[in-house]
């Protein structure tokens, strides 16, 4: 079992990750400044490209190696293209470092939420996996005003956080045991569930409206709506993030894992379909409303993802399901941008809806894990 310390040594990681999924939204929108909005937009493609080859390399990887070793390179591949961010002098470099981070950050989705199910107890399980992922998403709380601080003319800065704690996660994971779960079930070959197909479709359909969230057209909006520091004014909405992980990291054991993953996906979607249509404080209390449940999803659903796949697989499913499943945040953004030149309801009412039929697949096709082992839900 972990201990608590342990549990925090693998939250340092996971806090860099996040570091990196929050400093996107505003490394593309200062970006776009010199770059133009579509280059701008590949930034943000680029790292979800990313997520798909790094789910299915680091979750091959720690399937066949151990989790232990896949977490250690996920933590290197992140250091490497952080610095090659902070460096970058071209659209391009810039395009291949958040290409590299994306690979790293899904070994880090991928692995951590397995690791930890397989290494803590069952009434423990929910909240050990939203505590890991908690630290991370409470760092949106530091990179917004660290991104407004630094401005337009520093914003490559954002890479280096990344950097210095990288390093000290990766020495930190060393210290780390190797999951007993892995250890004891090595030498059963890989079988397939078709679980994984249905699973890559739920994080397809989430990850396009939650990515779509963090695009262009959003400050767009924001702007539009009066408020004419944007990227201020998106870190009000995005506040409600790191609450909604904080309250599922608090509550994910008390509750069916299976309803909550829905129930969060289908308030988000509901909620981005009729945003559009205020202004004024109620616009920033339904976004920061938008951002809770988006928030309030992960934990939940990092657990529940997990649960679903058996030991041998649970890496690898874990990693083609969120992996592939994050080529939904590469198509999202996009499908956004385009949209939002011809009518801003309809993009809105479409990325609102994917969320919706995201909490359906869940509910259709999930299974009940409250209080269960690992071994009774899937072996």
């Amino acid at each position: 079992m972990l201990s608590k310390r342990q549990l925090a040594l693998l939250s340092l990681g996971t806090s860099l990750s996040f570091w990196d999924i929050f400093n996107v939204p505003y490394i593309e929108n200062f970006a776009s400044k010199n770059l133009g909005e579509v280059s701008s937009v590949l930034i943000l493609s680029a790292e979800m490209i990313g997520y798909f080859i790094g789910g299915i390399f680091n979750g091959f990887f720690a399937t066949r190696f151990g989790r232990k070793p896949g977490l250690l390179l996920s933590m290197f591949l992140i250091t490497f293209g952080s610095l090659i961010g902070l460096l970058s002098l071209s659209p391009i470099q810039l395009v291949i470092a958040e290409l590299i981070i994306g690979i790293g950050i899904e070994g880090e989705v991928a692995i951590v939420p397995s690791y930890v199910s397989e290494m803590v107890s069952k009434d423990f399980r929910g909240r050990a996996v939203g505590f890991t992922s908690m630290f991370g998403f409470l760092m949106s709380l530091v990179v917004g005003p660290m991104a407004v601080f630094l401005g337009e003319k520093y914003w490559r800065l954002l890479f280096l956080p990344s950097i210095v704690i990288a390093v000290l996660a990766l020495i930190f994971r060393f210290k780390l045991p190797e999951s007993k779960m892995w250890i004891e079930r090595n030498y059963e070959k890989l079988k397939w569930d078709k679980i994984v197909i249905i699973f890559v479709l739920i994080w397809f359909t989430s990850y396009f409206t939650g990515y779509s969230l963090f695009s262009t057209p959003i400050f767009y909006t924001i702007t539009s709506k009066g408020f004419e520091n944007s990227s201020l004014y998106f870190t009000y909405i995005l506040y409600g993030d790191p609450l909604g992980v904080i309250f599922a990291s608090i509550l994910n054991d008390y509750f069916e894992r299976k309803y909550s993953s829905a129930l969060a996906n289908l308030l988000s979607g509901g909620l981005v379909i009729i945003w559009p249509f205020f202004t004024g404080l109620p616009f920033l209390v339904i976004g920061f409303l938008i951002m809770f449940f988006q928030g309030f999803k992960f934990p939940v659903m990092y657990t529940y993802t997990s649960e679903n796949f058996a030991t041998k697989i649970r890496t690898i499913g874990y990693g083609i399901a969120d992996g592939i499943g994050h080529l939904g945040g590469a198509v999202g953004p996009i499908v956004m941008a385009l949209l939002y030149l011809e009518n801003v309801s309809i993009s809105y009412t479409i990325v609102g809806i994917m969320s919706v039929i995201s909490a359906v697949f869940i509910l259709y096709f999930g299974v009940l894990t409250k209080g269960k082992s690992l071994e009774e839900i899937k072996g």
